[in-house]
């Protein structure tokens, strides 16, 4: 329907008809108030970042680290342990000024207080514990990286409590500098109570220990003091101290248990030494003997050092040693006094302490009818004792009886050793005598128990120990009475006897007998022995000349006479020999012989002769004298077994050649050899060969069996031939 005015007419309002028209409105606000609540939940989160990165900034410049806050929206909530109520008001007044922050909600606490506020840390090898307390977390934090510093666990971390309490300044850094401390030493603990640190453990050596005390005892960082210093030094094994005098200063080394024990070292060596300085470098360590027998042994040292101007006494562990040089023979008596005595606990391993000078360095071993005494000096107490019990078991149920004083200046320890070994081993061989010792030259003297054991001496005395000389002039072989000794020949052996009195007429028995008696065996059961008569060695000489012209004979001495027996080889033998014998011996020696006249031979053939004449030349040689045809005497042995022979073949022809060995003029040489020819022929003659069997030629050096240029040579050359043939028909 249309009004008049050309409009439709409104529709009335009423309860029937209103809602229809508000429903878009209402569905419009709906839809704005969803747009504002999405424009707002989409940008409340980067809000809220934004807030909480600037708050943490905030916090972070303040110095507050112990706070944090979170956002929801714009209102803060804090949150946190504070060290006190200004922190909390400083954190809430340092958040209610941020930026868009609308409302802040302090839900901050206060930590408990303690005291006193401690800490400790405790070291076994690479493993630490941590407990006590500490003020914040990031104190925690640095704590713990500084124990876990150089890669050792770390545990105990959870029991650190955060508290209030903490001395002032940076307690983490006071911690940390414990740690490293602690971390110098294989085990350990640090503890700190407030400020004051204490620290204990052992050291692992010496230079740590000392680094360590110097710097505990040193200055410490700002706001920290040292409560205790326990840290125990390495334990020293052996445990050494030595003290050298050098006339007026004592220089002491090594180790002391304790700074206390310096101290009464530097009292008891001054009261032992008035007057003596002291120079200290000793350093403190574990191990030590307790302490106060230790002390005892330092008091020891210093009354032996008072002893010796020049001298070292070294400690170790519970052993003395002493060396230096005593300067009189009361001092050194004084010292072996106490070496005698050492400190309970101690032994003394080695008392090297040389004794005073001895010149001439004398010493003498005397064997006695029921004793042996030793007297004069010895090197060493050492060297004492080993000759006094080489003595005492070289002679045993003897009595030995010691008087020798130990000083310097003799030879060597091992040369004097060797050289008492030698003269005891030789005295023992002695019936009564002594060995006289100078330096390393030995005399012996007395008389030798039986002859076996006096050429024992003296063979031994030949080879003495390196370095010592021996004299024997006055040792004697034991005495023999009746004085006997004999030679018998028979057959081709000789067989000597009884006694000779010393080498060098048993060299020049065995000469003889080698020269004379054309090599024929020896049977030599003679021996040494004192007492012999005067004249022995010439009458026995004499008597092996004459014995050698024997075919079967002997030779005896008793005491001052020489008897001869035996059969004469030749008639012309037995006429000459007593004659001869009689004037060689000269008195006191008497002469008795008792000589057989030769047997003939029983008769042989040429050849048998010529056979026999070439062995007899074979074992011997025709000696005459020195550029002469005179025939020596000890030849006329051989030159009678010569006669014998060609005696056995009346019908050989005997041709005797010469030879010389060519020296000198070569006329002379060929008339010598004629010469001696010659007087062989003549020899011959008188033994009974007939004269019409023999001639004689001489060929001077022209038929040399060797060359001149040795002495051998010249021998061989020097010679007299035979020729045996049979008389022509």
């Amino acid at each position: 329907m249309v009004s008049a005015d050309g409009h439709e007419p409104r529709p009335r309002r009423g309860r029937g008809t209103a809602w229809p028209g508000l429903w878009p409105l209402l569905l419009g606000l709906f839809a704005f108030a969803l747009l504002c609540a999405f424009t707002l939940a989409a940008a409340r989160g980067p809000i809220e970042a934004d807030l909480d990165s600037a708050a943490a900034d905030i916090l972070a410049r303040t110095g507050e680290g112990w706070a944090f806050a979170h956002f929801e929206g714009r209102d803060a909530t804090l949150e946190g342990e504070a060290l006190a109520e200004e922190a909390r008001a400083k954190v809430r007044g340092s958040l209610a000024g941020m930026f868009g922050v609308r409302v802040v909600h302090d839900a901050t606490t206060i930590l408990p207080e303690r005291r006193p506020f401690t800490f400790s840390a405790v070291k076994d090898g690479r493993v630490i514990a941590l407990d006590g307390y500490v003020p914040s977390a990031e104190a925690l934090a640095r704590i713990v990286a500084a124990a876990r510093a150089g890669g050792d666990q770390v545990t105990g971390q959870e029991r650190l409590v955060r508290a209030r309490g903490a001395p002032p300044g940076d307690f983490a850094a006071l911690v940390t500098f414990g740690l490293a401390q602690l971390k110098k030493l294989p085990s350990g603990r640090i503890t700190l109570a407030d400020g004051a640190i204490g620290i204990e453990g052992r050291a692992r050596d010496l230079a740590s220990y000392d680094a360590l005390a110097q710097t505990m005892l040193g200055p410490l960082p700002d706001g920290m003091v040292l409560a205790r210093f326990a840290v125990r030094p390495p334990v020293a094994s052996p445990f050494f101290w030595s003290a050298v005098r050098d006339g007026t200063v004592l220089r002491l080394s090594g180790f002391v248990p304790s700074s206390e024990a310096r101290g009464e070292v530097a009292a008891a060596l001054s009261a032992a030494v008035p007057g003596i300085g002291i120079k200290d470098d000793t350093r403190l360590a574990d191990g030590a003997p307790a302490t106060e027998l230790w002390l005892k042994a330092v008091r020891f040292a210093g009354q032996v050092l008072a002893q010796l101007p020049e001298g070292r006494v070294t400690l170790s562990d519970s052993t003395i040693a002493v060396e230096g040089a005593a300067p009189s023979f009361p001092a050194f008596d004084q010292l072996l006094a106490q070496r005698r005595a050492p400190p309970d606990g101690f032994q003394i391993t080695r008392f090297a302490v040389e004794p005073p000078r001895a010149a001439p360095f004398v010493w003498r071993i005397e064997r006695l009818a029921e004793a042996v005494r030793l007297s004069g000096y010895a090197p060493s107490e050492e060297a004492r004792r080993l000759l006094v019990d080489a003595t005492r078991a070289a002679f045993p149920g003897v009595q030995v009886s010691d008087d020798m004083q130990l000083a310097s200046g003799g030879p060597a320890p091992e040369v004097w050793a060797s050289t008492a070994s030698f003269a005891v081993a030789q005295l023992v061989k002695l019936r009564t005598g002594a060995a006289d010792v100078a330096g390393t030259k030995v005399t012996l003297s007395g008389e030798a128990t039986d002859s076996v054991t006096f050429l024992s001496v003296m063979q031994a005395v030949k080879a003495p120990p390196a370095g010592v000389s021996v004299v024997t002039d006055d040792l004697q072989p034991p005495a023999i009475s009746p004085y006997v000794f004999s030679v018998r020949r028979e057959g081709d052996e000789l067989t000597v006897s009884g006694f000779y009195p010393d080498a060098a007429a048993h060299a020049a028995i065995r000469a003889a007998l080698e020269r004379d008696f054309l090599r024929e065996k020896v049977n030599d059961v003679s021996a040494v022995g004192g007492g012999a008569p005067a004249g022995f060695l010439p009458a026995v000489l004499s008597g092996l000349t004459q014995l050698s012209r024997t075919g079967t004979g002997e030779i005896s001495i008793v005491d001052g006479q020489l008897r001869l027996t035996g059969t004469a080889l030749t008639s012309a033998a037995a006429s000459e020999m007593d004659a001869e014998l009689k004037r060689a011996v000269r008195p006191p020696f008497m002469v008795e012989t008792a000589i057989d006249a030769a047997v003939a031979p029983p008769p042989a053939d040429t050849p048998t002769c010529g056979r026999q004449v070439g062995e007899l030349l074979a074992r011997g040689t025709i000696r005459f004298a020195s550029g002469s045809a005179e025939i020596d005497r000890h030849s006329r042995g051989l030159i009678d077994r010569l006669a014998v022979a060609l005696k056995r073949c009346p019908t050989a022809m005997v041709r005797i050649l010469g030879h010389t060995d060519g020296v000198g003029d070569a006329e002379f040489n060929k008339r010598l050899s004629e010469a001696r020819a010659n007087a062989v022929l003549a020899y011959l003659v008188t033994a009974g060969v007939t004269a019409d069997r023999l001639s004689a030629a001489g060929f001077g050096a022209g038929q040399p069996l060797a060359p001149n240029d040795t002495e051998a040579g010249k021998a061989l050359n020097r010679r007299i031939e035979f020729e045996v043939k049979e008389r022509a028909p």
